[in-house]
């Protein structure tokens, strides 16, 4: 009982140490919410400043009284020792000593200790320097708050009910075509093997999508081509498309379907900048998530590292954009893999929120990478031949493809799916590809990529393709040779027409479709953001800091 009296009247002694203290300055060190800042409070005396820290707290004098009578008193007055102790517990959890080791285990120094303690009523001689110590080593728990505490980061940005209802609707849309969207085959005979299976782009908290690959059977392919299908299609219904490049060019073939839905809160769609620069970073270092999807399609081979992105309309829009980061944010030793772009009737519409997506990633890409266009005649869903002004203005003088004579939106694609119907729907609507148009694409192709991947597009000496110094626009013509008979073509730059007030309205509206203009939840993609799930999905949390919480808003997508 003696130790428990000892221990109560140390809590005393130390109570008036820390109110010594606080006159002294040392209760900054202590930094508990409970001092009062008020300049007035330093006049406080010792005995008076004890109660305010804690009301149950006894005062010194009051110790040193029941330390006297408590010596006479019989042992079985237990109710007045347990008070103290409940006492003991307050006064060391606020002023942060190691009191609360002592209860279990007194200190057995000498009796007259305390005594001391009490005898002298001036706060100095108190065991000050010790109790500062311990201060400094254990902070109160008020500082430990006042340290990990931070301003609350701004709240994530949520879908809108247009974002809401409008992806609602299109993800019914993309369900519809996907169930008649078979996987792709191969007719016998034929030199290659065809495989579907899911492909996953870091795009938002992650995008699975449907990627139909080619691959051919006969030797070691040494090409690697990424397709992207048009605006609101799928891979799928390319599929004679993407045979002829994947056989004429010994090369393996990926082609995504990705959603054109203008309302993704988070742009993952064909025309949002987020789902770009994810395709780009597919290409980057061990291409893990497209090697897996080719092995899950049935192939065991490794993937070529040097590749091509290519992409009809709207899908051509997203090929040049992805490119475009590619270069932009792609390891400075990576970033010679890619050897150029070929796009199938490109716009200069839509794709990006701020300008377009074709000038936006020719301002990023230097004039040595290739990014060729093989065009059709001006038309309402190429813009009236939009393309050339930009070409013009970003490469001026330089071969940039070539727009052929009498050609249709419809020369890139190529479908049997479906019994032909998407086929016959793409002729009525955009109108019909002559034969020897359609071959010349394959024939134009074949030659580019052979010259992109020998780096040889310029060198005039050496390309092996069909090119043409440009001049006028439609001043100059080339000629390409096809099974069908030959087709002619202008070399870029080509004669436009001035775009009529209904082009000009047609081209707003084809505007608005191309571009994820309601996109609230949006990261913009540049070099310190990369929406990866592994690194940024997930919120991180140190205290009570959070630190880059990213948006969780993905839209609704079947």
């Amino acid at each position: 009982m003696t130790d428990r009296f000892l221990t109560w009247l140390s809590a005393g002694a130390l109570a008036v140490g820390v109110s010594a203290a606080a006159l002294a300055g040392a209760g900054v060190a202590v930094a508990d919410d409970d001092v009062d800042p008020n300049p007035t409070s330093s006049q406080t005396s010792p005995e008076e400043e004890a109660p305010s820290r804690d009301e149950e707290a006894p005062a010194p004098d009051e110790s040193a009284d029941a330390s006297d009578a408590d010596a006479d008193a019989d042992e079985a007055e237990e109710p007045v020792e347990e008070e103290p102790a409940d006492d003991l517990e307050e006064v060391v959890d606020e002023v942060e000593t190691t009191v609360r080791d002592n209860r279990s285990e007194p200190d057995p120094g000498p009796e007259s200790e305390p005594d001391v303690a009490v005898e002298g009523d001036e706060p100095a001689e108190i065991e000050t320097p010790t109790t500062v110590t311990v201060t400094e080593q254990e902070p109160s728990p008020a500082t430990a708050r006042h340290v990990m505490t931070a301003p609350e980061a701004s709240p994530a940005p949520t879908p809108s009910l247009l974002n809401v209802v409008g992806s609602f609707f299109w993800g019914l849309f993309d369900l519809a075509v996907k169930l008649v969207d078979f996987p792709p085959a191969v007719p016998p005979g034929s030199t290659l093997t065809a495989g579907r299976s899911t492909l996953q782009i870091d795009c938002g908290d992650g995008y699975t999508a449907d990627a139909d690959w080619y691959f051919p059977t006969e030797g070691e392919p040494d090409k690697f081509i990424y397709f992207q299908h048009g605006f609101p299609a799928r891979a799928g219904f390319y599929n004679l498309t993407l045979e002829q490049l994947a056989e004429r060019n010994n090369a393996i073939v990926v082609a995504p379907s990705i959603t054109s839905n203008i309302f993704a809160c988070d742009a993952c769609a064909m025309s949002g900048e987020p789902m770009q620069a994810a395709v780009a970073w597919l290409f980057e270092g061990d291409r893990a998530a497209l090697l897996a999807s080719a092995r899950a399609a049935g192939y065991q081979g490794s993937l070529p590292g040097r590749f091509v992105i290519t992409g009809q309309s709207a899908g051509a829009s997203l090929a040049v954009a992805a490119a475009g980061y590619y270069h932009q944010l792609a390891p400075a030793a990576e970033k010679a893999n890619m050897v150029g772009v070929l796009l199938y009737e490109v716009s200069a519409i839509g794709g990006a929120t701020t300008g377009n997506a074709l000038a936006n990633a020719l301002d990023k890409l230097p004039d040595a990478v290739p990014v060729l266009n093989i065009a059709a005649e001006p038309n309402t869903l190429n813009s009236q031949g939009s393309a050339n002004a930009v070409f013009t203005e970003k490469r001026p003088g330089q071969f940039n493809g070539v727009q052929l004579i009498g050609g249709a939106h419809s020369d890139a694609f190529r479908s049997s799916t479906l019994f032909g119907i998407p086929q016959f729907l793409v002729t009525v609507f955009f109108g019909a590809s002559t034969p020897n148009n359609v071959e010349a694409v394959h024939v134009l192709t074949e030659g580019w990529l052979t010259d992109m991947y020998e780096g040889r597009v310029y060198d005039p000496d050496t390309r092996t393709g069909i090119y043409g110094v440009p001049g006028a626009p439609s001043e100059v013509v080339v000629e390409i040779p096809t099974t069908r008979g030959p087709a002619r073509g202008y070399v870029l730059p080509a004669r436009t027409p001035e775009p009529s007030p209904f082009d000009r309205l047609i081209n707003g509206f084809f505007g608005l479709l191309n571009a994820n203009y309601f996109a609230a939840c949006a990261v913009a993609p540049d070099a310190s953001y990369r929406g990866r799930p592994a690194i940024l999905s997930a919120t991180t949390a140190i205290g009570d800091v959070r630190l880059m919480p990213r948006a969780s808003c993905r839209s609704a997508a079947l």
